[in-house]
């Protein structure tokens, strides 16, 4: 099978982990064709997308300028790639998807989607950072032209409009959906799509985790307790914060490594731990390569993950593959990864009091640690594993090739 996935970044030599990437791995392995179609972002160097064309795992990568309108750049990779069975689009704002998905049509192509966390829409909720302690708003979204013409003649407001109909309008035409998670799959429900849908996780390049890392290029005292993500308020990165001076009391040569590709909010980050009195345990390392963090991750004593809202949660499986004991939050989609007790813990949204506790537990009880990290690998073995999932996919992909008669 020819297969064609419609990405952002994607796929990209940088990061191991990126679904897009994972997915075009495992289906690769797996004996089929596959192409991505991904944004074109040389002006951000650490992410790796400046090459217009590469090959990375056996997929054939095309980047193209992130454009909703007119997109001529999408419609002309389209016509110069080879024409693909089926297509698989990734991302709930991937400005891609309008001019493709037109397209994919057009040719009676097959679409399937994983929309990857419906609270990052900024018009289905109020606040994307808090969507939990915010309200939704479904029927803000716009899916057709109509709709769109009513509104811009309410208020004027063309331009926002136009981008809501352009991000929503694709989801229409989609032959069958592939949730990653469960909550996603009743939020599609909710927002009144009937089409088939296949709850599917996504999974990580084992070969990868599992393989050699670099010595840890860290002067730092144990026990190492990372933040990785981005420094935003969704992310949770001011919880762990809070947190510290508790974990400090008991453990005073703790040492709490911060890593991101986002340093949006370093400057609140530091100004905290001041206010806490923690900023001497506060290492800011910023980006990383996958290799580093894999290193620092493997001699990590636990790995909180405060988030407030997560479209899935990759470091949570980064953390069980590696034998490091998660802590997370207790809200949907990652209630959906943890177990809690038996493969990680549970906190408490928003409770840094609580994030703290779980981090003592941990760190003062072997026994609670070696069972998390046990229960951590074996639900990557039988819940996680790549060839079981991407099976999965690729059952998915058929039914939607029956849908439309492929």
């Amino acid at each position: 099978m020819r297969i064609l996935i419609i990405g952002l970044g994607g796929v990209s030599r940088n990061f191991r982990n990126w679904p897009e990437r994972t997915l075009g791995q495992a289906l690769v392995a797996a004996g089929h064709e596959v192409m991505a179609l991904t944004y074109w972002q040389p002006d951000q160097p650490h992410l790796g997308l400046s090459a217009r064309v590469e090959e990375i795992d056996g997929i054939i990568v095309r980047r193209v300028r992130p454009q909703l309108w007119p997109g001529y750049e999408t419609i002309a990779a389209l016509e110069t790639l080879p024409r693909p069975d089926i297509a698989h689009v990734i991302h709930p704002r991937n400005v891609l998807a309008l001019q493709a998905v037109r397209w994919l049509r057009r040719w009676g192509i097959p679409i399937v989607w994983t929309w990857l966390g419906p609270y990052h829409d900024r018009w289905l909720v109020a606040d994307r950072e808090r969507p939990y302690e915010s309200s939704v708003h479904p029927e803000r979204l716009i899916y057709s032209f109509r709709q769109l013409i009513r509104r811009g003649l309410q208020d004027g407001n063309w331009r926002d409009h136009w981008r809501n109909y352009a991000i929503h309008r694709p989801l229409r035409d989609v032959t069958a959906f592939i949730p990653c998670s469960h909550h996603e799959a009743q939020v599609l429900r909710s927002l009144g799509f009937t089409q088939p849908m296949t709850v599917i996780p996504l999974w990580l390049d084992m070969d990868f985790m599992t393989g050699p890392s670099p010595e840890l290029a860290l002067n730092v005292t144990p026990p190492i307790i990372p933040y990785i993500g981005q420094l935003t308020p969704r992310k949770g990165y001011d919880l762990l914060v809070a947190a510290m001076p508790a974990v400090i009391a008991r453990y005073p040569q703790a040492s709490f490594v911060f890593v991101t590709h986002n340093p949006a909010q370093r400057t609140e980050l530091q100004r905290l731990a001041e206010k806490a009195g923690v900023a001497a345990n506060l290492h800011f390392l910023g980006t990383l390569s996958e290799e580093q963090k894999l290193a620092l991750l493997r001699a990590s004593a636990i790995l909180p993950f405060p988030s407030r809202y997560e479209g899935f949660g990759l470091p949570i499986l980064e953390g069980m593959a590696v034998g490091v004991p998660v802590i997370s939050t207790d809200i949907p989609v990652i209630n959906e990864l943890i177990r809690d007790g038996e493969d990680g813990l549970l906190v408490p949204y928003n409770d840094a009091a609580a994030l703290a506790n779980a981090i003592l537990r941990v760190l003062d009880d072997a026994a609670l640690r070696t069972r998390l990290i046990a229960g951590g690998q074996r639900a990557m073995r039988e819940r996680f594993a790549p060839q079981q999932l991407v099976a999965q996919v690729l059952a998915t992909y058929q039914l939607a090739r029956e849908i439309e008669g492929a």
